[in-house]
């Protein structure tokens, strides 16, 4: 059976053509080892057939020792597939950059065009998914992938100056960030404060939230001889030429996609056009520092694809210049959420200051709002998602003291609410006081942070400079 007969079979949409785009044609090569295995790989991302074919690289993903391949290519790879004799399937992951993809099959010039997601969706009918433990499904990008060497990387995160941080912030990201310094041999950290400008704030106050920002970041025990903290503007040109580019890659109908910029745009009396280009200038500041690793949340992940899509389409037309930045998301140590309300997440921009514990909060400050936290009628203490504010309370408390969920819940037992908060209340503020009393030390030394801010720049420009001289070379610039 053809691969064209298979699919009109099942039938799923497809067409066979004779005149099509090579450089979107997918390649099959059998991989022999104890796991019989089959590769789908783009054509522009072949290169030569020992730099594709890697065989450690295969055998790590094969969980398997020695593999060897076949290098003639295989026609009619799906109908080999339904055979039942293929074990894995390997799809290289830039197949999903591209609007239809052309595979193999019989006849000299024939090829059968289908779009990506219904190739996916075959090979799931034939039984390749991604969905368990040991998937038979492995999607790979055999384009141009950073390492996955645990500590060779270059990791890059930015943080918006948008007002005083909270324990959400600290226990969200700012421990991570620290980690992450230990473990990664270089980390550079930027003040996005070009992306600030979307929501158009009052220039004298952000120019304060940047200062307030990068000082509260030093308070907090950054290793900044380890690490490199710059602001986003000081290297503005770069970011912003490198973004033209990437803007002239992007279809506008990904951007209208992003999620972002639908709840953000509703809440937006006038719409910038800055709004919608935000992901752009953000793949931007990524691949400036030709960055391998990412940390970021669910909310950013979308545009981090978006970043992926952009440096492949990028490398795809004008030849390697950066590296496909992997995603890490980072261990959250606590969900922290609102104190008045547990069901929302606690956030710097919530109008009700005693919903949040501020970095720099007094010890008076702390006590007050965590007095006047929400909790509920119940006595019994316990880590019941169903009883969101004590549930939250709890978690805080657990991060800060260390200890078990058990050995929490054994702590509390009989002693109710009140004994919580004092408690709670008592951590708090012995965890934030060297961090308050770093900070009161900067404000009296404001040159240290343009030294920090200067230092960084230093740091990175070298690297932003020679990414943009490539880029623009490459484009004919």
């Amino acid at each position: 059976m053809t691969d064209a007969a298979l699919l009109r079979e099942k039938k799923f949409p497809h067409n066979v053509v004779y005149e099509f785009d090579r450089s979107k044609q997918i390649r099959t090569f059998i991989l022999e080892s104890s796991h019989r295995a089959l590769i789908f790989v783009c054509e522009d991302n072949l290169g030569s057939e020992e730099a594709l074919l890697d065989l450690s690289v295969l055998e790590k993903l094969l969980e398997s020792s020695p593999v060897t391949y076949n290098p003639g290519g295989v026609v009619d790879a799906l109908s080999l597939v339904a055979k039942g004799n293929i074990e894995r399937v390997i799809l290289d992951e830039s197949v999903f950059d591209r609007d239809v993809v052309y595979l193999q099959t019989v006849g000299r010039n024939a090829a059968i065009e289908i779009r990506p997601d219904d190739l996916r969706k075959i090979l799931a009918d034939l039984g390749f998914d991604s969905e368990s433990d040991k998937p038979k499904l492995i999607s790979y990008d055999f384009g141009y992938a950073a390492s996955d060497d645990s500590s060779k990387h270059r990791v890059i995160s930015g943080i918006q100056p948008s007002g005083d941080m909270t324990l959400g912030n600290y226990l969200g990201a700012i421990i991570n960030w620290k980690k992450q310094i230990e473990k990664y041999d270089e980390n550079f950290f930027f003040l996005a404060d070009l992306h600030s400008l979307t929501v158009l704030p009052d220039p004298a106050d952000l120019r304060n939230r940047i200062r307030q920002t990068v000082m509260t970041l030093i308070a907090c025990g950054l290793d900044l001889e380890k690490a490199a903290l710059f602001r986003q503007s000081d290297l503005g040109g770069y970011h912003a030429e490198l973004a033209w580019v990437f803007s002239c890659l992007t279809p506008e109908g990904r951007l209208e996609q992003m999620t972002q910029f639908k709840d953000k745009a509703q809440k937006q009396q006038m719409v910038g056009a800055g709004l919608k280009t935000y992901p752009i200038l953000m793949a931007a500041d990524i691949s400036l520092y030709q960055a391998t690793l990412v940390p970021v949340g669910e909310d950013q992940r979308q545009h981090l694809e978006l970043c992926r899509e952009i440096v492949r389409r990028f490398n795809n037309r004008y030849g390697y210049t950066m590296p496909v930045p992997q995603p890490k998301v980072p261990e959250v140590l606590a969900r922290v959420m609102s104190l008045t309300d547990g069901t929302k997440k606690m956030s710097k921009s919530d109008e009700n200051r005693d919903s949040c514990i501020y970095l720099l909060d007094s010890p008076d400050e702390i006590n007050r709002k965590i007095k006047r936290a929400k909790t509920d009628p119940n006595p019994t203490l316990s880590f019941d998602e169903n009883r969101p504010e004590v549930f939250n309370l709890l978690s805080i408390y657990q991060v800060l003291s260390g200890k078990e969920k058990e050995a929490v819940e054994a702590n509390f037992e009989g002693k109710g609410a009140a004994a919580l908060k004092k408690e709670l209340t008592e951590l708090l503020v012995e965890d934030l006081k060297p961090i308050r009393e770093k900070y009161n030390e900067l404000t009296t030394n404001p040159s240290l942070v343009d030294a920090v801010l200067q230092k960084g720049k230093e740091r990175v420009e070298t690297i932003a400079k020679q990414t943009l001289a490539i880029a623009k070379q490459r484009v004919g610039l």
